[in-house]
């Protein structure tokens, strides 16, 4: 929790563009340029699509459901900053396969590893990106959501300084459907983890490799379940300079409907024409959620 008491960094737009405009420093960049091993599994979403639910599924396959971490991010660390927030990437090998989350898109992280990437609408995207932020690192009544869209959402990325936060979100999506990458990809939408956590749970544990029987699959999707994770918030958190970061906030969809503008959701929709429907194809974000989550039920049908 923040202490809303003490002013926030960040109190205008221009403070807010500055503060994503920081390059990688030389640790991060490295990192980015080590070679994963075969079975080392990354995480890479754009910011708030489940990047926390996931890790705690995939950390609860390769560990049979092991809680005892006082903080996620002792066994998940982030791979390009995990030294920031002084994480040991070393700490994840104490289970297999090594797990790393990561925000960078598909064609910047490392080669020969498995990636799984989480995508979500972004109008809920974008809602949940501001509210996470809000009060930690700005006031709501100094930055706005638009300005959010505008520096966090809508940036064009493509000759911005390398980092975690400086991203656009269509950018991002295409570059990971776009990228041939030299070890496996596994799409998932986070609203199907919503609609069926039970399915979600056995693609991502075939993905990994994970023997799976009834007993662990009910135990890593009641440990991922929101009611669970929501009691256990302290072990999701995470501490930044200013704060502490809540990772399991309310885990709905559906609140851009009621919570955007309706020229906010134009530009949103406009952006999608913009980058996304000339390279993939899909009108919509309903429509490229509609792709994955069928291959979802194929893969699941195959048993593969």
């Amino acid at each position: 929790m923040s202490d809303h008491t003490q002013p926030k960094p960040i109190r205008n737009e221009e403070q807010l563009a500055a503060h994503i405009s920081r390059p990688f420093d030389d640790v991060a960049i490295e990192r980015l340029q080590t070679k994963l091993t075969p079975t080392d599994v990354v995480i890479s979403t754009f910011p708030k699509c489940g990047t926390t639910w996931s890790a705690q599924i995939a950390h609860g396959l390769r560990s049979g459901g092991d809680m005892s971490f006082a903080n996620l991010g002792q066994v998940f660390p982030w791979l390009e900053m995990g030294h920031f927030f002084g994480q040991n990437l070393d700490s994840t090998r104490a289970f297999e396969p090594a797990l790393f989350k990561s925000h960078m898109e598909l064609s910047e992280l490392p080669p020969g590893g498995k990636i799984i990437n989480i995508i979500r609408n972004p109008g809920d995207t974008l809602m949940s990106y501001y509210n996470f932020w809000a009060d930690v690192l700005f006031d709501r009544d100094e930055v706005s959501l638009d300005m959010m869209a505008r520096q966090f959402f809508l940036l064009e990325r493509s000759d911005a300084p390398r980092n975690m936060f400086q991203l656009n979100y269509y950018q991002h999506l295409v570059d990971f459907h776009t990228t041939e990458y030299d070890g496996p990809v596994l799409f998932v939408a986070y609203e199907d983890l919503k609609d069926d956590l039970p399915l979600a749970v056995r693609r991502i544990a075939r993905f990994m490799d994970v023997d799976l029987n009834d007993e662990l699959q009910a135990k890593v999707t009641h440990q991922a379940s929101f009611e669970f994770m929501s009691a256990h918030r302290e072990k999701f958190s995470e501490q930044v300079p200013n704060g502490v970061m809540e990772m399991v906030v309310t885990g709905r969809v559906g609140d851009a409907e009621t919570g955007l503008s309706d020229p906010l959701k134009e530009q949103l929709q406009t952006a999608w024409q913009r980058y996304v429907s000339p390279r993939l194809g899909y009108a919509d974000y309903a429509e490229l959620r509609a792709a994955i989550g069928q291959e979802m039920q194929d893969s699941n049908a195959r048993g593969a």
